[in-house]
């Protein structure tokens, strides 16, 4: 298939610009811009006249409200001046009736002093009425206008002594000022003065030119005020001001706290301020000032104006000079409108020099350079995208044919793909087959079409399942479907296939579903494997822990449903360690699968084995019906490993222990009894090995004792625990103490003092021995330091445990105590026993020698109790034979005994070292000693391990100075 393209098809990608539709008139651009920018200055110009309007309001309110506030302010500075004079005048008063003869009563000099005084006063206009009260609030003299003040005032002025102002206004407006005065024994009156408001109202109306007036409330009346209900007491120009009054009132509620109302009236603009006077009772009387403000609104409206004419008459200039300035850019833009259909004729040239000859006089460029300079570059992008669409045609063939290239690989890869792709139609019939399918099926592609999807060698157990899911996708229920079934190969092999059948979604095509077959035959088979793996040792292909622990779980569950019993058998190889370090773990490997085949043949399917790991095996028995029957099968089991194995050309004899946990007597669940069949098979073994043992609870508690032992031990170095007692070693001639060893010792907090036989092979067990070792040292050299500073310079024996001796650190750490501590490297006792020196003496006898290198003495300890070897022992660097107490306690008992203790007495002296017997509780043993040579004495006889604090005090009294040379 091939594509032509010729310029005329480019021709329809330029739109036809400034052919018009014909349908409409036309508008020049530059008028349209005149117009649009005269509606919007004007929107502007209304909008800015507008928000001035409003704030020149706001300003002029503003304004007259500070205006008002001001003359509020004068008016209240009028109302204290006049109360100030009328506290002069009271004042006055008192000074007068002082002046006075002292005949007479002090009220009745007052009341002489009021009537002489108020004629004068009332004329000159500084008080209107006078009163005096007694304290009782009794008036006693009243002078001058009638009026009723409150008993609350006079009690005031009473109470605090203290001038109080009052404000009455009813017939008449006047205010009161209350003065205290003392009349006779030292009693308080109060003096009341009083003047009318007249004086204040013309005052203001002088100084401020505002007019102003007093308006009283009604008597009986306690609603909101209205002035139409109000008294007018005082008001200035009261003809014209008392119809503007009415017109307020009538148009505009007035509440009774007053406030400030703005009012028209005959043409003009008026503020009127009410506010109630200073000490009356809100709601009874009012100031009230009016002000003509017509002037300053008529000079605001009249600004207003100007400025709106002023604006208008600037907008429009500016808008002709707007079009005047936009007259060249709009001709330019008219020549580009014009250029821009040739583009559609393919004319690029001929727009390309039109453009170019369009000249602006203009110092910056601006959007029409920029557009001028675009249509130049659409005009070469459009020649350019001509020329593309000639060659993308020519691409377009070639693609085609390399589509066609495409899809005979895609049909290659599917016939060479190892997955059976099928394509089936609405009814599951089958409309291609791919050619590894066909030659896994044994079809061939016409064959194939002729059959149904279900026609192929399906295998029954999920024929059914994979039908009605097939059923599903076809009915449009499912998109996809997916299952795991098997089928029949050509060669008779089932196969497990993963089938995906999905919905091709393809309009008009025969395919409707596209069904892909993987084979997972293989990776069935390895996970088979992994599981198998999971749950069984490979070496000896029995189960293992995780397999053994749920046929346990089985096994609880059936006999809690049969309310029977089983057992649980823990068996662990002796010596299996040996075989292994000796001959190698291929021999050790063949061992465990043979002793597992012995073990299995004794049990038969009787029970089920189990190894667990490294030499232990487990075994359920679950048919076993007694005690005697689990115990006869495991002796039977004991007695098989009685007979060698044979290995490689080795003959290798195994024993086995046994331990044996029964249900439900000892556990009930599967910790319990495999935890308690381990307990019982180390008893088996501490027990002598190749035997079994049933458990029970005091082995438990062993074992929890011996856990509990280990925990306490890591802390008893922390804990300060741990001691170190100093056991003597007297000369049996002199009686002198001639050194002493470092015996450690463990005061448990709550068990006690624990013997070392108990907790020293812990230590060695659990490699605490190395750190315990090395503090034992450290502490018997710094007694021996101390001794060593009181004169004392005997010899300090420290045991070194056999871990220490095979330890790399244990040089070191010798040196560094030394150095630490200070003691003579001379007074320093290493005491070995002979088992580890003998076990790799390769390793202990180039240590030994560095010691004594340093300075040190050795000793040999427990000589006698393990396998000596006189050939080794000669080139041992020892100092001392120490004859262990077991031979000791034979004196005088045993023969055979006390000729070992003579033996090694002789030994020691053939070979040069001394011979130091320990354990020596008796005289009889001692005086057997003394006479065969062995003057170095160790036991209760003399003295028991010492505290270090009953140390000194020992050598004190019995240490002489002895050579050891």
């Amino acid at each position: 298939m091939e594509y032509v393209v010729t310029s005329s098809y480019v021709q329809v990608l330029v739109p036809m610009i400034g052919s018009g539709s014909g349908n409409r008139p036309f508008f020049s651009l530059r008028w349209k811009v005149f117009i649009n920018l005269m509606c919007v200055l004007a929107l502007v110009h209304a909008a800015y006249g507008y928000y001035s309007y409003i704030q020149l309001k706001e300003r002029g309110a503003e304004q007259r409200a500070d205006l008002a506030e001001r003359d509020l302010f004068v008016l209240e500075g009028l109302v204290a001046t006049s109360y100030e004079r009328l506290l002069e005048v009271g004042e006055i008063i008192p000074l007068f009736v002082n002046r006075l003869s002292d005949e007479g009563s002090l009220l009745a000099k007052y009341e002489d002093a009021i009537q002489g005084l108020f004629p004068g006063l009332s004329m000159n206009g500084s008080m209107d009425a006078v009163y005096l009260y007694d304290g009782l609030g009794n008036v006693v003299i009243k002078q001058g206008m009638g009026v009723e003040l409150p008993v609350t005032v006079i009690s005031a002025v009473v109470e605090t002594e203290e001038p109080v102002k009052y404000f009455h206004c009813s017939e008449q407006c006047l205010r009161f000022i209350a003065i205290p005065v003392q009349l006779e024994n030292n009693k308080i009156g109060v003096m009341v003065i009083g003047r009318e408001m007249r004086d204040i109202i013309l005052e203001f109306n002088r100084q401020s030119g505002r007019d102003i007036g007093l308006a009283l409330q009604p008597s009986g009346r306690n609603e909101a005020a209205r002035l139409w209900k109000l008294e007018l007491k005082y008001l200035t120009q009261k003809a014209e001001n008392a119809s503007l009054l009415n017109q307020l009132v009538s148009q505009q509620n007035i509440v009774s706290e007053g406030g400030i109302y703005e009012i028209s009236a005959n043409d003009k603009k008026y503020q009127i301020l009410l506010k109630p006077p200073e000490g009356a009772v809100t709601g009874k009387a009012y100031w009230i000032l009016i002000e003509d403000h017509t002037d300053s609104y008529l000079a605001a409206r009249k600004d207003l104006i100007e400025r709106f004419l002023v604006a208008g008459i600037g907008l429009f200039l500016a808008a002709l000079f707007q079009l005047a300035v936009l007259r060249s850019p709009l001709r330019t833009l008219s020549e580009i409108s014009e250029l821009l259909p040739l583009l559609a004729g393919s004319a690029f040239d001929e727009v390309r020099a039109k453009l170019s000859g369009i000249n602006r006089k203009n110092i910056y460029e601006d959007e029409l350079d920029y557009l001028q300079y675009s249509t130049i570059d659409l005009a070469h992008q459009l020649e350019s995208l001509e020329s593309s669409l000639l060659e993308r045609a020519q691409n377009l063939t070639e693609r085609s044919r390399q589509l066609e290239a495409e899809r005979d690989f895609v049909t290659s890869l599917l016939d060479t793909a190892e997955t059976i792709i099928l394509t089936l139609d609405g009814n599951g019939r089958i409309v291609t087959l791919n050619r590894f399918g066909q030659e896994l099926l044994g079809l061939s592609s016409s064959e194939a079409s002729l059959m149904n999807f279900f026609d192929l060698n399906h295998d029954h157990a999920k024929l059914g399942e994979h039908q009605t899911l097939m059923h599903r996708l076809l009915d449009n229920e499912d998109n996809k479907v997916q299952i795991e079934a098997s089928i029949r190969s050509r060669s008779g092999r089932m196969l497990q296939i993963s089938w995906l059948h999905s919905i091709l979604n393809i309009p008009g095509a025969e395919a409707q579903v596209l069904s892909i077959g993987l084979d997972f035959t293989e990776r069935q088979h390895a996970e088979k494997r992994l599981v198998w793996m999971a749950n069984h040792d490979p070496l000896t292909a029995l189960p293992n822990r995780l397999l053994f622990n749920e046929k346990i779980e089985l096994a609880l569950k059936h006999s809690e449903d049969k309310d029977t019993g089983f057992a649980v058998l823990f068996c662990d190889l002796d010596s299996f360690k040996d075989v292994n370090d000796s001959l190698g773990h291929p021999v050790g490997d063949e061992l465990l699968q043979q002793a597992a085949e012995r073990i299995q043949n004794v049990i038969c399917n009787e029970g089920l084995l189990a190894r667990l790991g490294g030499d232990e095996f487990t075994i359920l028995l679950e048919g076993a019906e007694s005690k005697q029957e689990i115990e006869g099968i495991a002796q039977n089991i004991i007695i098989a490993f009685r007979q060698s194995f044979f290995i490689d050309g080795y003959e290798i004899f195994s024993t086995i222990s046994i331990g044996i946990a029964l249900y439900p007597e000892h556990g009930r669940d599967v910790t319990s009894l495999i935890q308690y069949a381990d307990v019982a098979m180390f008893d088996a073994k501490e027990s002598g090995k190749n035997q079994l043992r049933f458990y029970h609870d005091e082995q438990g508690s062993q074992r929890y004792e011996r856990f509990s032992l280990v925990n306490d031990l890591r802390r008893a170095l922390e804990r300060d625990e741990l001691k170190v007692y100093y056991q003597p070693q007297i000369d049996a001639y002199s009686g002198s103490v001639m050194g002493v060893e470092a015996l450690l010792r463990w005061q448990h907090s709550e068990l006690g003092m624990i013997s070392p036989a108990k907790f020293i092979p812990l230590a060695e067990e659990q490699g605490l021995i190395i750190p315990i070792g090395e503090w034992v040292l450290e502490q018997a050299c710094t007694q021996g330091r101390k001794l060593q500073e009181q004169g004392f310079n005997i010899r300090m024996g420290v045991n070194i445990a056999g871990q220490q001796i095979m330890h790399e650190s244990l040089l070191p750490a010798v040196k560094r105590v030394i150095n630490e501590t200070g003691i003579d490297p001379g007074l320093l006792d290493l005491e070995v026993t002979e088992n580890f020196l003998l076990r790799q003496p390769e390793v202990t006898i180039p240590k030994l020698h560095k010691f004594r290198e340093m300075g040190l003495s050795l000793s040999m300890d427990d000589f006698g109790t393990g396998y000596s070897s006189l050939s080794y022992l000669k080139k041992l660097p020892l100092n001392t034979l120490k004859i262990d107490q077991s031979f000791v306690r034979d004196i005088g008992i045993d023969p055979e005994g006390e000729a070992i203790v003579k033996a090694i007495i002789v030994l020691a002296k053939s070979l040069g070292l001394e011979a130091l017997a320990e354990g020596v509780e008796t005289s009889e043993q001692l005086s057997y000693l003394r006479t065969h040579g062995c003057h170095l004495i160790q036991g209760f006889y003399f003295s028991r391990p010492l505290p270090e604090e009953e140390l000194p005090e020992f050598v004190a009294n019995q240490a002489v100075e002895i050579s050891f040379e």
